[in-house]
C-alpha cells in the first residue's frame, strides 16, 4: 500500500467512528507511531481530518458550496501542486497569487521567515498574509465574487500597471493548445492577464482535469508561462508543446 492509498484508508477508517486514537491507527495499518503522526499531520493540513490530543476525528460535513466542491475535487493533486509552487518562492519576492482552489493552497507552505509582498485578489490568501508580520499585501479588486472566493472589479488599473512583480501564480478553468488558458468570467480574466504582463515569471497551476477544457475568455497563451505545474496525467500533445517551446513542465 502506497502512502497516498494508506491516507485514503485512514480517512475512511476515522469516518467509520466518532474518533480514532493514534494507537488504533497504528494497529489498524501496521505502521509506526511516527508514520501515523506524519500521515495525520498531512491530512489535517489539507483539512481532511481534525486532530486532537492523542487522536483524530472526521471533519463535520456541511452543505458544500460550489467552491468547496471544487476544492475537494482532485484535492490530493492540488495539495501537491500548491506545495511545489510554494517551493519556488524566495525571500524578498514580490508575487501575485491568483484566485483558485489550487493557488489558495500555496500560502500554507511558504517559509514564514521570508520577507514578502503579496499582490492578490484571493480572500484565503489575504486572511493568511495578515497573520505574518513580515508579509506585506496589496489587495486587487473591490467586489466579492462568491463562487471563487475572490475580489473582482478593479478601479485603479493605472496603479496595477505600475507594479513590478517577480512571480505570478495563476489558476485556470481550462487549457488548450489552440485557445490557451481560459476563464468564464471576463473580470477574472483581465486581472490574470494584467498580472502576467507585470511579472518577470508566470507559473500556471492546474490539475490534469483542466487539459483540453475551454471557457469564454482567453487570458494567456501557453507560451506566456515559464512553468506549468500539474499532476501526472498530462496529455502527450501538451508535453510535446512544452518541449518545443522550452516551457518547463513540472509534474508533481
Amino acid at each position: 500500500m502506497t502512502s497516498e492509498q494508506r491516507k485514503k484508508e485512514i480517512i475512511k477508517f476515522v469516518s467509520e467512528s466518532e474518533y480514532r486514537t493514534l494507537k488504533e491507527i497504528t494497529n489498524q495499518f501496521k505502521i509506526s507511531i511516527n508514520t501515523a503522526r506524519r500521515d495525520i499531520n498531512e491530512l489535517a493540513e489539507q483539512n481532511l481530518l481534525q486532530k486532537f490530543y492523542g487522536g483524530v476525528k472526521a471533519i463535520e460535513k456541511k452543505q458544500s458550496s460550489k467552491y468547496t466542491a471544487r476544492m475537494n475535487k482532485k484535492s490530493q493533486e492540488k495539495w501537491r501542486i500548491a506545495k511545489y509552487a510554494a517551493g519556488l518562492i524566495q525571500d524578498n519576492d514580490i508575487l501575485f497569487i491568483d484566485a483558485g482552489t489550487t493557488t489558495s493552497g500555496i500560502i500554507d507552505f511558504i517559509d514564514k521567515s521570508f520577507h514578502l509582498t503579496f499582490v492578490t485578489n484571493n480572500i484565503h490568501v489575504m486572511s493568511k498574509v495578515m497573520e505574518v508580520e513580515n508579509w506585506d499585501m496589496i489587495v486587487v479588486g473591490s467586489k466579492l465574487k462568491h463562487s471563487s472566493h475572490s475580489l473582482i472589479d478593479v478601479h485603479d488599473w493605472d496603479y496595477l500597471h505600475t507594479l513590478n512583480l517577480n512571480k505570478s501564480f495563476i489558476a485556470t478553468t481550462g487549457l488548450t493548445i489552440h485557445s490557451g488558458a481560459t476563464n468564464p468570467d471576463h473580470g477574472d480574466a483581465v486581472i490574470k492577464s494584467t498580472m502576467i504582463k507585470q511579472s518577470q515569471e508566470s507559473y500556471l497551476l492546474l490539475d490534469s482535469t483542466k487539459f483540453d477544457q475551454t471557457s469564454l475568455s482567453t487570458f494567456a497563451q501557453i507560451t506566456d508561462f515559464k512553468r506549468i505545474i500539474t499532476d501526472e496525467n498530462v496529455p502527450k500533445p501538451y508535453k510535446d508543446y512544452c518541449k518545443e517551446y522550452d516551457i518547463t513542465l513540472d509534474i508533481v
